[in-house]
This record gives C-alpha cells, structure tokens and sequence, in this order.
C-alpha cells in the first residue's frame, strides 16, 4: 500500500498515522490512530475484534471497550456514523469493516501536508527520567527531578507544559517520541536519565523536536546531589531559552528559580512524599505526608515541604473522613508555608484550598488569585479555585475558572467535564454540550494510556449518559467499582449515575457507604444538580446531615 492514501476529503499516513483534512491535521490518539492504520490496509474486508486486539495491544490485555473508544473517536473525527457508515461499518459482534474506496494521495495533497506538519515548538513535554542507578531504586528521584522541571517550565510566557499525569502514562512505555508528542499535543519533549551512586550524580537531559527526532540540546551533568538545585535550574534556563530562540526575561529568570532550597537529605524526603501525593488513595497520602513531615523534622524552614503537607492533610480531610484533626494540620501547615515562601505560587494553590474546606470562600479566593498572579499557567490555580467557587455558589465564575484550566492544562479532562455541569446550571445547553463532549475525548484518550484511571472512568461515566451514551455510562461506572470498589470518586459518581438515572434505591445505597464515613463535601452537595432527585427523600436528608 502507499505510504499515504485518501478518502472522501482526508488523507491518512499509515507509516506516521496522521490524518488529514485539507491542510488541517485532525488529531487521533496513537491507539485510535493504530485502529485506523490496520482498517485501511485491509480496506474493504472484514476485520474481526480479535485481529484488531492482536494488532493494536499485542501483549497487553484490555476490554472490548477499549477498542470501542478508539471506534468512536475514529467516526467523530471523520464525522462518521455508525447507522449510516461512509468509512468505518460495524460487522455486528465480529468486527469492524472499512468500507471507503482509497486512493494514493496526490503529490498535492502532500506538499500540502508538509507546512502543517511543522511541530509546534511552544509546547513541551517532560518525561520521567529513566533510574540507570546501580540498585535501580531512585524512582522518586527520576520523578522529582522531571516534575520540578515542569513546574519551572509553567513560568515562562507562551510556553504550554503537558501535565505530570500525561507526561508520567509514558513511562517505559517503549513509545516513539513522534507517537509521544502526537498524542500529547507538544513539539518537544525533555527526556533524560539519573544515576545516582552515594552522593555522586549524573543527569544526561535532550531536548528533543517531536516532528524530526532532531536533538535540539543535550548535555550531561556529573555534579554531587549537593547540586541538584544548580542541574535543574541549569536545565530548565536552557530548554526555555531553546524554544525561545532567544534571551529569556530577568522576570522569566528569577520566577524558574524562585523556589526555595534545602539539604539533600531533606530534599530527598520532600521528592518522595511528591511521588506519593498525587496518587489519590488514603494510604498513599499518608505516606506522603509521612514523608513531608520527615523533611521538615530535618529542615523546618523548607517551605515547599509545608506546603505540600498542607496540601496532604486537606486531600485527607475532604476526601478520607472529615477529621478535624487534618483540617487544623492543613492550617498550620499552609500558614507557615506562606511565611516562609510568599513567592511560591503553589504555597498560594495550598493556603486557598485549606480555606476552601473550612471557609471564608472570600480569603480562599484571595489565596487563588494571588497564585495566578504569581504563575499565570499554573493549572492546579485556576481548578481549585473553580471548585471552591462552585461550592460557595458561585457557578458563573466557576464556569470561567473551569474553562481556563481546561486551556492551560490541554489534556486535562477534569475541568471540562466540570464546566459542562456549570453552564447547564447556567442554563447554556449548546456550550455545555461541547464541553461534554471535548471531556469525553480527553477520558478516552488518558484510558488508551492507562485503561484503569479510575477517575477517568467515574467521572466520563456521567458525561457518557449527558452524551446520551447510556450503556457506556453503565460501563464505565461499573468498572471503575470493579477496579475500586472503596474509591470515592467511584462511589459518588456512580450514585450520581444512579441519581440522573431515576434509580434512587441504588443511588442512596452507595451514598450511605459513603456519607457514613464522612466522605463528602456539604457545600458542593447542596449546588449539585446530580443529586436533585434525592433531595425530598428523609434518608438523604439524614445522610447529608452527618457532613461538615
């Protein structure tokens, strides 16, 4: 087959996997796009689940629905139906069939391809370096050092930084950086490797253009861990200045290296407690704040440490049973992380999201604003203070803070599925349904890279039934129950489903599970319009009431 074939208005490269509209390149996810690659080679025959599974996960075993994801993204970018097929023609329980007469693509449509395909160098990605260590057991490090450079890099003007969460799915995942880059919407990526052998350590970092595989800087630290501040400050000033192609602003400079520093010993506990924190579960935030408090018992001026202990507690306290305990560590902890690091943006991020769980909404909102004043591409900004804003009523401003988290953060799907709740209530249906729909888009795209993101899977099960997709509603909800039966964000959005679905026996028997530990927010609750069938009934008036 030729290297590039076209079909009614498109072109598709099977070698690259990119497709075509004109000059405009529609975005596919690698995996929709490695669907996409074998149904054009066997243009016009059947090809059974099984191939397909054989050829786009080999070893890797998924569900049927992980093939039905990248089935739907297919038709939505060519615009396709299922009912009325002009490409993609479901073969009913077998397979799939691509019913589209080829062509190869003209030497026009190609020239046409090269200027669209320059990369867009003002975005980037940060991989986690790879542990070359002798005893292979510097994760934390490897995690640490990419993630410090991602939020270095946030604070420079007209850059755009792929989230931890994204950049993180491709760890040892083998891929190739134009699939990468592809799939993360970026130009460049920043990959590199640590060893670290007693207190010696080696750093080797490229900066990579996605579109040619071109090195656009390399280089190679062989440094103590005493100097570890020094690599990242080095790295991130030479990266931005690469895809500046120029000088960088004094302002530029001094907010990279604004950040506090500390002793390795302590430095090394806080990158742990790092590693920890994102992962959402209780036993994992304890080791996480664990892990801060060990840091700050070595080093009790350190304030990125209070901030993220800060942060620890307040998950905790939200999230994990409402502890009063918790709550009053989280505003200690956030109030001494601002005396010693007033600068830092995300000491801000962490002072307004303990306010927001014990209030005045009106500080909190001040703690926020300052945070985007200090760092204007700082997404954990702009998505807390939404949620703070929707839970003190505020559903507007929660709408606008929403939409902005979802422009910085591009592959965040959050933030969009969150807006759309916002301007239902607000009572615009059409924007809303736009913002279901780009949500969806994005869950599914984090689910071909991590089919068991269960936040991904609870919250997309809502927006699947507002997408009027009812059976994958039910599907989404019911594996991410499956994966984790004691999960919060499992449990509150399937008895939301539940909610919406007019099922309120099954609603409020998943709600008591959770109430009566105490999980669950009053505030958010009361302007939730999920849970607006329930509100009569004596059994959740009761269970509300055990909430702070």
């Amino acid at each position: 087959m030729d290297q590039a074939v076209s079909f009614g208005g498109y072109r598709f490269d099977v070698e690259t996997g990119r497709l075509w509209s004109g000059n405009r390149e529609v975005r596919l996810t690698p995996k929709a796009a490695a669907v996409l690659n074998v149904l054009v080679t066997h243009a016009g025959e059947p090809v059974t689940k099984d191939q397909l599974f054989a050829s786009v996960w080999r070893d890797t075993l998924v569900s049927d629905d992980a093939l039905t994801s990248c089935i739907q993204e297919l038709r939505r970018a060519l615009e396709d139906s299922a009912k009325e097929p002009r490409f993609i023609e479901t073969r009913h329980r077998r397979g799939y069939r691509f019913v589209a007469r080829l062509s190869p693509a003209t030497p026009q449509e190609d020239a046409q391809e090269s200027p669209a395909a320059v990369p867009e160098l003002s975005a980037i990605a940060v991989l986690p370096f790879v542990d070359m260590s002798p005893g292979r057991d510097q994760d934390y490090l490897c995690e640490g050092l990419a993630e410090e450079l991602i939020n270095a890099l946030t604070h420079i003007d007209g850059l755009r930084v792929a989230s931890r969460t994204a950049s993180f799915q491709f760890r040892g995942s083998g891929a190739d950086v134009r699939e990468i880059g592809r799939h993360l919407s970026v130009g460049t990526l920043l990959e590199g490797s640590v060893r670290k052998a007693d207190n010696r350590l080696r750093v080797t970092v490229q900066l990579i253009e996605v579109a040619s595989g071109y090195h656009r800087w390399s280089h190679r630290f062989d440094r103590t861990l005493d100097d570890v501040f020094a690599i990242e400050d080095e790295i991130a000033e030479s990266v931005a200045t690469s895809l500046r192609g120029g000088v960088l602003s004094r302002s530029e400079k001094q907010a990279m290296q604004r950040r506090p520093q500390t002793g390795t010993a302590a430095y090394e506990y806080y990158l742990r407690g790092r590693q920890y924190l994102p992962r959402m579960t209780q036993p994992d935030l304890e080791t996480s704040r664990d892990m801060f408090e060990r840091a700050i018992e070595l080093d009790a001026g350190y304030g990125p440490a209070w901030s993220c202990l800060a942060a620890a507690h307040a998950t905790l306290y939200e999230w994990f049973g409402g502890r009063e305990d918790d709550l009053a560590r989280a505003e200690r902890s956030s109030q001494r992380a601002l005396e010693l690091a007033p600068e830092l943006s995300l000491a801000h991020v962490a002072r307004g999201f303990v306010l927001s769980l014990s209030g005045p909404y009106d500080d909190a909102a001040r703690a926020f604003e300052e945070a985007i004043r200090l760092n204007p591409n700082l997404f954990e900004s702009y998505y807390y203070f939404a949620r703070t804003c929707f839970a003190a009523g505020d559903i507007e401003r929660s709408a606008e803070l929403f939409r902005q988290a979802a422009d910085v953060r591009h592959e965040d799907f959050q933030s969009p599925l969150l807006l759309a709740q916002s301007l239902r209530m607000l009572g615009r249906s059409k924007e809303a349904a736009d913002a279901v729909r780009e949500g969806i888009r994005r869950a599914e795209s984090m689910l071909v890279l991590n089919p068991l993101d269960c936040r991904a899977l609870s919250l997309g099960s809502l927006a699947l039934y507002f997408d009027g997709q009812k059976a994958r509603a039910i599907e989404w909800s019911r594996r991410s129950l499956e994966l984790y039966p004691d999960d919060m964000s499992a449990l509150i959005n399937a008895g939301c489903l539940h909610s919406r679905m007019g099922q309120k026996e099954q609603a409020l028997e998943i709600l008591e599970r959770l109430f009566a530990r105490g999980w669950g927010k009053r505030d958010w609750i009361q302007h939730d319009p999920d849970y607006d069938s329930l509100r009569d009934d004596p059994r959740f008036k009761k269970l509300l009431a055990r909430l702070k």
